[in-house]
This record gives structure tokens, sequence and C-alpha cells, in this order.
């Protein structure tokens, strides 16, 4: 097996049962079964010959009488097969193979294993059986001249700079080599270019003879084994096998190769100071985003976003009142009414009461609203700029508060609660003075003196990303009767879908559409000159670590340590006048208060 050096291609060929190669296996608390569970693609059998026994150890001193090659491996082999009652290894007919190191003079203690396994030889006859378990010989191997002398179902290991004849060749089942041959490296940061230049040289002279590749004496980390799969190592050595099996079967979801990348507006920075108010604001929500999934989204559109060229940078502490860590509740709510709360609480303080939020205090001073985002209308942040109740949960009740809400426009995706079972709701919504529209391409041409509700999500299929497209009709509607100036938040929802779901994919183009909404509220920002651009996030999700990336490809590797929400802080990016005032570190309820200030 060759790979190649695409990540593309590591995402879709490394497998636990392809790959993974579970290192002196007979020292796990549990040998055999520690990699079996795991669908290891190899475990690794040290023996010593001692009489007519093969015993399984690291050490002669380590020897235990019950620890026999038969106890540890044979019988747990045989009856895992008989279990599955298929007559292979694995249920679902994964290959295994079996290294054995011989640990004492070969020759003898290869042919008491012989002996010991002739009457089950069928279950290792790869040749007349491709669902056999292979097995490779290795340590104190008989010389490659002598490997006709046994029996067919054994191959053997391939040494470094040994001369193999073609036939030889044959019962070769793959190269090792210590790593220490070629590098010192302790696997933390990355092999010196010597070091691994020669390294890469030596996979790819074991590739052009059609073997495949093993290191052992390697460090066991995350960064080394990332470092193999780029250099096309067929066998991932480890001593960690729950821990790499993770680590690869998460390894497609945690690849990213960008397709495209998008341009990056540069802004003219004219308006981006402290000189003068604002007289409009959008605030842009990236929702379960941190750092990680920013700097990720980055490095696929080559190292830059519209949200890099921003120059007035700061951090949100975005904990709840109640707890280190906030939801989308808690989070929006301390953006929209200007003070921390519990979680859970929509537009509510820790006690229960309601607080006015950003439209409602707005509006007293003759700033209209704007509400965009591609949850559902009802979702926890949206909700938090229009409702007030102290459980997220309740999307009908919900749902009636946007009745009483002053913002001018709320652009969502659709929930049930408007008129699944009956629309009395929906129509409470419409006696509060509420149009409403279906896709933003049937919204009015102008807005004055309306109130817009317009239900719309996501096409994928189409390529229709809805914040993106609603964006500009947004800020159509809302100038188009702007005498006291207008407030937008835009939430870019999904981005925490990639988190909760682990999905790497997801956090990516999520967070690189909402980029592309950045880049529009900046070129607003400048064409208008009194637009101030607030971006930040409720929280962060998924604990996201990028481990490895390729500008020049768009290329990510990372790892999520959790599905759930951090207590990290999130950056938080201004631009335009007034955006001196949201740098350094912030409480998240600052936020709206600084709005409030610079509006008025």
């Amino acid at each position: 097996m060759v790979l190649g050096m695409g990540t593309v291609t590591y995402a879709q060929q490394y497998e636990v049962g392809k790959n993974a190669h579970s290192h002196n296996d007979y020292l796990q608390s549990q040998p055999f079964y520690a990699a079996h569970g795991n669908h290891f693609a190899s475990m690794e059998i040290d023996v010593f010959l001692e009489g007519n026994e093969l015993y399984v150890a690291h050490h002669k001193k380590d020897i235990d009488p019950k620890h026999t090659i038969e106890s540890l491996y044979i019988e747990p082999l045989l009856r895992q097969i008989k279990l599955n009652g298929n007559n292979k290894a694995y249920k679902d007919g994964g290959k295994l193979q079996f290294m054995i190191d011989l640990k004492t003079a070969g020759l003898p203690t290869l042919r008491c294993l012989e002996a010991k396994l002739k009457p089950i030889r069928e279950y290792f006859d790869v040749k007349n059986n491709p669902d056999a378990i292979k097995l490779v010989i290795s340590g104190a191997a008989p010389a490659a001249d002598q490997f006709k002398d046994f029996d067919e179902i054994f191959f053997f290991d391939g040494k470094r700079n040994t001369p193999y004849t073609k036939e030889q060749l044959t019962r070769v089942a793959f190269f090792s080599a210590s790593l220490q041959e070629f590098s010192k490296w302790n696997g933390l940061g990355r092999m010196v270019a010597p070091d691994s230049l020669k390294t890469k040289n030596f996979v790819d002279s074991v590739h052009r003879v059609g073997k495949p590749v093993r290191f052992w004496g390697n460090p066991d980390t995350k960064t080394c084994w990332q470092a193999f799969i780029k250099m096309g190592v067929d066998y991932l050595n480890t001593d960690s096998p729950a821990e790499m099996a993770k680590f690869l079967n998460n390894y497609p979801s945690n690849n990213y190769t960008a397709t495209s990348k998008h341009s990056i507006y540069q802004p003219t920075y004219k308006s981006d100071n402290g000189k003068v108010k604002p007289k409009n604001v959008i605030l842009l929500i990236s929702d379960g985003s941190g750092f990680s999934s920013f700097w990720a989204a980055a490095t696929a559109n080559g190292g830059y976003l519209n949200a890099t060229n921003i120059k007035h940078v700061g951090f949100s502490n975005t904990s709840a009142a109640n707890d280190y860590t906030t939801d989308s509740a808690a989070g929006g709510s301390a953006m929209s009414i200007g003070e921390k709360t519990n979680n859970r609480y929509i537009g509510m303080d820790v006690n229960g009461k309601e607080v006015p939020n950003l439209p409602e205090r707005l509006a007293k001073i003759g700033v209209r609203s704007g509400i965009v985002s591609n949850d559902r209308v009802t979702g926890a942040t949206p909700s938090t700029f229009f409702a007030h109740r102290t459980e997220r949960d309740q999307s009908d009740s919900i749902a009636a508060d946007l009745s009483r809400s002053p913002a001018a426009l709320v652009i969502a995706g659709y929930h049930d609660a408007f008129g699944a079972n009956n629309d009395a709701i929906l129509n409470r919504v419409k006696a509060g003075g509420f149009e409403v529209y279906k896709g933003v391409g049937n919204l009015p041409k102008e807005a004055k003196n309306k109130k817009i509700l317009c239900f719309d999500t996501d096409r994928p299929e189409e390529n229709y990303r809805m914040i993106e497209h609603a964006f500009d009709e947004s800020l159509k509607l809302l100038s188009s009767d702007n005498k006291k100036g207008f407030f937008l938040m835009v939430e870019g929802a999904k981005i925490d879908q990639g988190g909760h779901s682990n999905k790497l994919k997801i956090t990516i183009d999520e967070y690189l559409s909402f980029d592309r909404v950045i880049g529009k509220a900046l070129q607003f920002a400048d064409k208008n000159g009194e637009t101030l651009v607030i971006i930040t996030s409720d929280h962060e999700t998924g604990g996201l670590i990028v481990l490895d990336g390729n500008y020049k490809t768009g290329t990510v590797v990372s790892t999520y340590t959790t599905t759930d929400h951090t207590g990290l802080p999130v950056p938080l990016l201004s631009y335009g006048p007034g955006a001196d005032r949201f740098t350094g570190f912030l409480q998240n309820f600052e936020i709206p208060n600084k709005v409030l200030e610079l509006l008025k």
C-alpha cells in the first residue's frame, strides 16, 4: 500500500483496521483484547522459547508461566473466531496480522511455533484463505535464504539494507526500522528537515519495491502519527491502542482540505477610529466559534480572512452568571440585555425578571433593529434579542413574544410554533405589526414604517447560505428609513454544529460563510462611514485543537476535546467609529452597554 502526500487521501485511506499496529501488545492490561476491541490491523508479540513452550514477555526476567502464546493470543483468537461465526478474526471481515518477535534463537523458536500451529494451520493460511490471520516473523528471524524452509503461513519482517531476491521478497510482509536510525526526534514540534528527508527517502524506497513500511522506537504522540501519515508510513506504531483508535476513527471528520478560497476585502480604515460616534451598529455573532475555529478557517482560506484585516482586537469572557461555562441563551442574553444571567434564561436577569433588550432600548431613541440568523427564529441567540423567558425550550412562548418586539426586521428559520397545529401565534405576531414573508428573495424593496418577519433557511444542495444572501437585503431594508440609525445582529448559528458533532468540515465551511458576511459588513462600513462592525461569539464549542495545516493547499488537521461548550474566552473584533471601545479583555455584557452609549 503506497499512500500519497495529499491530505484527502489520508482521510479516505488511513484506518485502524488497515494501519494501526499495537506495539508490545502483551504489555497491555488486556493483551489481544485491547487491540482487537479497537479493530487493530496488527499486534506485536514477543516470544521466548523455554523447553517446549513459547512464553510471551518483553524480557526473559519477565516470563510468567501462565503467559504462553496459546493463553494470551491463540486461544483468545480462536474463541473470537468462533464467536464471530464467520471463520474471521473480525465480525465485519477486517484483516488481522500477528507480528511475532523471536527473542530467542530463530530456527528452534520458529520450528516450535510451526509445530504448535500445525493442527490449526488453516486459520493462518492467507494463501488459500484471504480472511486468515497473517503471521509475520521478526526479531531473530532466519536468514532470507532460509525463508523457503518454513511453512508458507509465515511471512517475514524486511530488514533495511538487506538484499532480497525476487522470490525472497514474496515472503517479506513489510519493512521495519527503528526511527532512531534516522532521527532523535522526541515527537514534539517538528522533525528537523534533514532527518525528515532521510526518513521519507526510506519510506519511498520501501514503497518502490511494493511493500508497506513500519517504524519502531518512535515517539507515541499525535504529532508523530500525523508526521508519519504525511510521509505515507503504512503501519502506525503505538502503545496506546485506544488513543490511536480514536485518532484514526475521527481522522476523516478532523481533516479538511479547501476546494476553493474566497477573496478578501481590503478595508480603507478611514472611519476606523474613536474620533466620532457611529450612527449604525452591526453585531456579527459566530455561534460556538473560538479562536481555534477562527484560525482553522483562516488556514483553509490560505491564512487570511476578512476578519484578519481588523486592527481592533480583544477578547470576551463568555461565562454565565451561574456557571463557568455558558450556553447560547445566557451568552446571547448578556450581549442583548447588558448583564450576565443564568444558563437557559432568555432576556431575563438572574432572578427571572425581564430586562429590556437592545432592540427595545434602541427603539426608545428611534434606532431601528434587525435580527438575522440561520438558526430558527426561536433559537437561543436570536430570541434573546426579542423574547423574555426563563427557559430556552419554551418555543411557543418565545414565538409569541415576537408580537411585542419593536424589531423592524427578523429573518431566520421557520419553527412549528408559528403554525404547525394552529396559526394563533402567527396571527398574534401579525397583529403586533409584522408582515410575514417566506424567502429572502420575496422581501419588499423598502420597509418604511414596516415590521417584517421572514422565514428562510440554508439550502446546501443549492449552495445557498442564508445569512450571506439576507445580509445585503437587511441593509437595504434597515437603511430605507434611517434617520436615526439602525442596529443589526447577524448570527452564524451553524458553526456551533461543527463543534457539537466534532465535524471539522462543518466548523470551517460555516465560519467561511460567516467571514464572507464580515467582508460585506466591512465594505458597507467603508462606504457608509458611520457604521461600527463588532464581531464576536457567544461561546466556544468543541475545544478544537489545530494539529497541522498547510496554507497553500488549505489543509487543516485537528482534534476536538469535547462535544460540549467550553469556558474559553472568544475573540472580539471591531471596525469603524468607536471600535477602540471594544479592545482588551471585556465581559460579554459590556458589549451592548457600550453600543447603547455610542448610539445615544
